[in-house]
């Protein structure tokens, strides 16, 4: 076997030469190396050179600067202990979804995504609407209730745990996503073995599913990290109140201070880049291992863990959460987007649609003319990033190596640097002559697809990741060509993990906001600017009315995605693409 695998490598690697998806996978990578190395290249050589001469005191300030340190050991406790519980509970339900009687249909796997389908400015708001001292609907109501000594209520979302309970829930749809989808794809065989030999539920669980899975809650935490670490909307609103400052904060106010200090926002973000990479590298220790491998060419069982009366109990928990950390905030953005402004005391006669009215109808509407435009560009960046990472996660994981290792790091690297920096690097590499890309959606798409790599790169390749070579090698037996073998067999059974992430990209660009708002030009805006620009202003209320059209388009494409993605699941795909149909 070894040796006929040694012959099919070095067939592989003189078929490059010949085989067009050879060619085109390669010449994809080095495009995508070039997109993503070049425009930051140039920012961290305009940052760390004077006079031709390295100078690497913007690096030297950083570390010295005490609010650099509260920042990142901030920065630390959010992420590591909202992770653990985002992880925990993404697991959890996932594993309940996909693996037991619990589930209930398409309300099951739409339940724990419902969180992400709020951009993260309106879900950090909602929970101001909430949980305000003086203005939430929550303490409004506890203080119509209950006798409270002062005119503020029990409940502060501004404060360590409130700023930790909403990047819990807002991390948690990122574990469940890679998680359901490597429990989708994992054969049952070796449960059920373990049950028949007397290991009862959860012992069959420890010793069995969750070492299969491995691989994607390494993969979860690093998704985790990664965004984690970049998001900004929720420390620019929930954090401001509770006065806790975080990396992401801290690196936008070193480039809006007059003058701007890039340079030193670019030594943040390569200190992050190290943390990170550190990361990825232990991500890959514990994703490289073929003993992980769950997709063969043999047909998996579909038996679910029957939870007799825990069933009932299961599926009023997710549904509980579900309703606590989504539906509420849901709701609060519904209830301001139907006042005149927002205030505690809802009055049902001055209900009114207007705010709808304005963003729908109007032909001056800027906020129409975002939602549009963010949400084709949404459809356009998602196909196009999960298409690209597709073919050159396959790419690299056939040739290994190296190169195999550099192409993983690279499409990784964006996760550690501000999107704002990346937009800045954008804006001073073809923001001007000779392309004049400055102000246009191309730009936008080109930032999309950079900055969401690292999350749909992960997606990639938890689903690559669980192919076995097995198919792959009677493809080439069989004298299927590379392109044939990636039409045939890995992207069939790589579209359940491909379809997450594409609606993990679409969400995060049609919300992104960061760098959307120094990309998008007068006449080319886009959501995340749009809302940016009415929280400084302000008017809550039309906020809450785009934040609900938004988050109803999400929840629409992003239902239907996963519908779709559920037809297709992994014993029908493996039947479907047996060896006969590669020599048709």
């Amino acid at each position: 076997m070894t040796t006929l695998r040694d012959s099919l490598r070095a067939r592989n690697l003189r078929q490059i030469v010949v085989d067009p998806y050879g060619l085109f996978a390669a010449l994809l990578t080095v495009a995508v190396v070039i997109l993503i190395v070049g425009p930051l290249a140039s920012a961290i050589v305009r940052a760390f050179t004077t006079g031709g001469v390295l100078d690497l005191a913007p690096l030297q300030k950083v570390l010295v600067d005490p609010e650099f340190h509260t920042a990142a050991k901030n920065t630390g406790i959010i992420v590591v202990v909202a992770g653990t519980f985002a992880m925990a509970l993404g697991s959890t339900f996932a594993w309940l979804n996909e693996r037991t009687d619990a589930r209930m249909g398409m309300f099951s796997t739409v339940l724990p995504l419902v969180p992400l389908l709020l951009p993260p400015i309106a879900l950090s708001i909602g929970w101001i609407f909430l949980g305000h001292p003086r203005a939430g609907f929550v303490n409004g109501a506890l203080q119509y209730l209950l006798p409270f000594p002062s005119e503020t209520g029990p409940l502060n979302i501004g404060s360590w745990a409130g700023v930790i309970f909403v990047y819990t829930i807002s991390l948690m749809p990122y574990a469940y996503l890679v998680v359901s989808a490597s429990l989708r794809n994992m054969d049952t065989s070796l449960e059920e073995a373990s049950r028949m030999s007397g290991g009862g539920r959860f012992r069959t669980l420890s010793r069995v599913s969750l070492p299969l899975v491995r691989p994607a809650l390494a993969s979860a935490a690093l998704l985790m990290l990664i965004i984690g670490t970049a998001l900004f909307s929720i420390p620019r609103t929930i954090g401001s109140l509770a006065r806790i400052d975080v990396i992401s904060v801290y690196i936008v106010r070193l480039t809006q201070t007059f003058p701007s200090r890039l340079d030193e926002a670019m030594a943040v973000s390569l200190v992050k880049l190290v943390v990170i990479g550190g990361a990825w590298v232990l991500h890959q220790r514990l994703t490289t291992r073929r003993r992980f491998l769950t997709i063969s060419g043999k047909g998996q069982g579909s038996t679910l863990v029957e939870l007799g009366t825990w069933r009932w109990v299961a599926r009023a928990m997710m549904i509980g959460f579900i309703l606590l950390v989504s539906v509420l905030p849901l709701t609060a953005l519904i209830i301001v987007s139907l006042q005149p402004f927002w205030t505690a005391a809802i009055d049902p006669s001055l209900l009114t649609f207007d705010h709808f009215r304005d963003i729908l109808f109007s032909t001056v509407s800027r906020p129409r003319a975002a939602l549009g435009n963010s949400l084709r560009l949404g459809v356009i960046s998602a196909t196009l990033t999960m298409f690209t990472v597709a073919v050159m996660v396959s790419y690299a994981m056939d040739r290994g190596g190296i190169l195999g290792r550099s192409v993983g790091l690279i499409t990784k690297s964006p996760g550690a640097i501000s999107h704002l920096v990346i937009g800045v690097a954008l804006i001073l590499s073809l923001g001007g002559p000779p392309l004049r890309l400055g102000g246009t959606g191309l730009i936008l798409l080109i930032a999309y697809v950079i900055m969401y790599m690292p999350q749909a790169s992960i997606s990639a390749e938890v689903a690559r990741g669980q192919v076995g070579g097995d198919l792959l090698e009677a493809s080439a037996m069989l004298g299927a060509s590379r392109g044939r073998t990636f039409r045939k067999i890995l992207l069939p059974l790589m579209l359940p993990g491909l379809a997450a992430g594409w609606a993990l990209v679409f969400i995060l660009t049609a919300g992104d906001l960061t760098a959307s708002a120094i990309l998008s030009g007068s006449s080319n805006p886009v959501i995340g600017a749009v809302i940016l620009e009415i929280w400084e202003f302000g008017t809550f209320a039309q906020l809450a009315a785009l934040a609900v059209l938004v988050s109803t388009i999400s929840a629409i494409t992003v239902t239907t995605v996963l519908s779709l993605r559920r037809r297709r699941r992994a014993r029908a795909l493996v039947r479907d693409t047996t060896v006969p149909a590669l020599s048709e």
